[in-house]
């Protein structure tokens, strides 16, 4: 049975003689605890405090965590290292042990490194393979194999070349079933089985790049078969606290297991009921059936506490997570008034049922109060978003099918890195429309730097004048149903025309273009994409892909809080769940597709503060909803207050 804790506890010296796994739901101070109890090992702990060499280390899941956490220590900084799980490895195991990583490559995987050089980590957001000229690999693979190779025709795609790695989830398999090891590449089917050896040869040789699973793989390698690499690390960190850790996948969870064999202290902090990344191996039972091998043993706490939401969310959202026996949690949200908390504390559960008028008017009125809409995945935006007719909708949603099955994980791609050519094509046009709509010359700059270094130096009025005319060409006819990819062709047009010599020479390469698509990019993605009007394109980008988007899907909010939330969370057929059973048997500590969406579901209810609001377009639940509230409320005696609007 876990001891409770508050956000606020300190582990006593006794508690930190042993691991410790921390459970704790949303709003609960996770990160609060956690930066606490760094601070204070920081400021009394002999092992820290008698030597300048040893830290403490945190490891969480987002770079933004780590400068949050960063941020929280503030003065302590000194005597504690944040990373990410990749950032940790690549600078504590990667780098300062190079040549146990090619000894390991040629024994796993029969290659031998011709070149020197520090072998890294793959860029975030790009690909793996970029600014390399994929004839470079072709020329490299006939090359080293100049006798089987030399006749070939090679038509890869640089994506699909870059996608061939290490079959992490084969190993790890292996592990775990206590079988003879699968140490193995794997690689899209489109690559000849005979070529793989050869470009993975090309891309750690030459490029000296690791993908961000390899990094895993071959820090565990290093770390199993080198007691030094592990004591290096165990002596430099007595401590190591792991946030998020049911976002943690199995050979990453191995890695941590390692290190705490012996010396290292390890606290891992986390939630079950918010484990919503299957796709990239996390499972809610690695931090449910957390242990260590060795003689340390491991306590368990919990935070119960929720410093977010008010009772009325907080008691919904344990009707969700009634199947988990380890947290229930109780609304501890403070207010600076009686006043402000019984305003509060008054508000009710709105369920929004149907797709009346009614419905979507509330929702409209919900965004413009600085409201967000949460969603399974990004194409349901399109449902919300005002302006866009049936047919541009329909573009809109094949385009998101296009990458459903697609490894591009389109929240990075799309909406943080650009690195899809169509996206980044886009970004430049609305850009450079914003800018000859206002004049903004800084909106001129953000346009070019997404395909060339730019020096703002370099613009002389000539310069200047050159932009302005060249955007009086492209855009002075464009109206809501332009096409956006016609606009594009129409500037590619126009940036060759003699009278913008100077600009293209000065500027941009003198064969500039600004391309659309790509070699491996789908019909039907190319149909649907070509058929998008400006006014839709626009909106899809301002309102969807936007930073400060009023759109997002659940895993984009997971982290994040607002005062009003709505949600429109519904399954797809791969979930195996009808919205029916989240009411009448809510069950998310499995591992079925089922359970997570039920997990994704209640991530999504507890990102409200206040108002939150759920969208429930099949009128037909009413019933089944008030009877399983109902239910609840007798069997726990916490009652749950909403109202239906439809």
């Amino acid at each position: 049975m876990a001891s409770e804790m508050t956000s606020g506890d300190i582990f006593t010296p006794e508690q930190l003689l042993y691991h410790a796994k921390v459970y704790a739901g949303p709003g609960a101070g996770k990160t609060h605890f956690l930066v606490e109890n760094v601070k204070n090992i920081i400021a009394n702990n002999p092992q820290i405090v008698q030597s300048r060499a040893r830290k403490v280390l945190c490891v969480t899941y987002t770079n933004a965590a780590v400068d949050e956490i960063k941020r929280r220590l503030d003065k302590f900084t000194d005597h504690v290292e944040v990373y990410t799980i990749h950032g940790f490895i690549i600078k504590h195991i990667i780098q300062p042990f190079q040549q146990d990583l090619r000894d390991i490559i040629k024994s796993d995987f029969g290659i031998t490194m011709e070149s020197k050089g520090v072998i890294s980590s793959q860029i975030e957001g790009v690909g793996i393979l970029h600014g390399v000229d994929k004839e470079e690999i072709y020329d490299f693979v006939r090359r080293t194999n100049p006798v089987e190779f030399e006749n070939d025709e090679f038509e890869y795609s640089k994506k699909s070349m870059g996608d061939i790695e290490v079959n992490c989830k084969s190993f790890v398999k292996s592990i775990s079933n206590g079988t003879d090891r699968k140490i193995e590449l794997i690689a899209p089917r489109k690559i000849d089985e005979r070529h793989v050896k050869s470009i993975k040869k090309y891309v750690w040789s030459v490029v000296k790049k690791l993908t961000h699973n390899e990094i895993l793989y071959f820090g565990y390698r290093i770390l199993e078969s080198n007691p030094t690499a592990a004591y290096s690390i165990r002596v430099k960190f007595p401590f190591m606290f792991v946030d998020e850790f049911q976002d943690t996948n199995p050979l990453q969870t191995l890695i941590v297991k390692l290190i705490g064999q012996k010396s290292t202290i390890i606290g891992i902090v986390g939630d079950v009921a918010q484990s919503i990344y299957s796709f990239q191996g996390a499972r809610p039972t690695d931090f449910k059936n957390f242990s260590i091998e060795g003689d340390r043993e491991l306590k368990e706490y919990v935070i119960n506490g929720n410093r977010r939401s008010t009772e009325n969310i907080v008691n919904f959202c344990n009707f969700l997570r009634q199947s988990d026996d380890e947290v229930l949690q109780l609304s501890q949200r403070p207010y600076s008034t009686a006043g402000e908390k019984e305003q509060a504390e008054a508000k009710k559960i709105h369920f929004l049922i149907g797709n009346s008028q009614i419905v979507y008017n509330t929702i409209q009125n919900i965004l413009n109060d600085g409201g967000v809409v949460l969603t399974r995945a990004w194409a349901a935006a399109f449902d919300y978003i005002q302006g866009i007719d049936e047919s541009q909708a329909r573009q809109l949603k094949s385009i998101y099918n296009s990458y459903y099955n697609s490894p591009i994980q389109l929240r990075d791609e799309i909406a943080e890195h650009n690195n899809v050519t169509w996206v980044r094509a886009f970004r430049f046009i609305f850009s450079l429309w914003e800018s000859y709509l206002n004049g903004s010359f800084i909106d001129v700059l953000g346009a070019l730097k997404l395909y060339t270094a730019i020096d703002a130096r370099k613009f002389t009025p000539q310069l200047i004048f050159q932009i302005r005319k060249l955007s009086y060409n492209v855009f002075g006819g464009v109206d809501e149903q332009s096409y956006a990819c016609k606009i594009i062709e129409n500037f590619n047009a126009e940036i060759e025309k003699a009278e913008f010599s100077i600009l293209r020479d000065e500027i941009f390469a003198p064969q500039f273009s600004i391309p659309v698509f790509d070699s491996f990019d789908s019909e039907k993605l190319i149909t649907a994409v070509s058929n998008l009007f400006w006014g839709t394109a626009y909106r899809l980008f301002t309102e969807v892909f936007s930073e400060s988007s009023k759109y997002m899907t659940v895993h984009q909010a997971k982290g994040l809080e607002w005062d009003k939330v709505v949600v429109s969370v519904t399954p797809n057929r791969f979930d195996k769940i009808v919205i029916e059973d989240i009411y009448s048997n809510p069950r998310l500590i499995g591992e079925s597709p089922a359970d997570e969406f039920t997990r994704m579901y209640y991530v999504a209810c507890s990102r409200a503060r206040e108002d939150l609001y759920i969208h429930l377009p099949d009128i037909s639940i009413v019933d089944k909803l008030d009877e399983s509230l109902h239910t609840f409320a007798e069997k726990t005696g916490s009652g749950i207050e909403y109202e239906i609007i439809q």
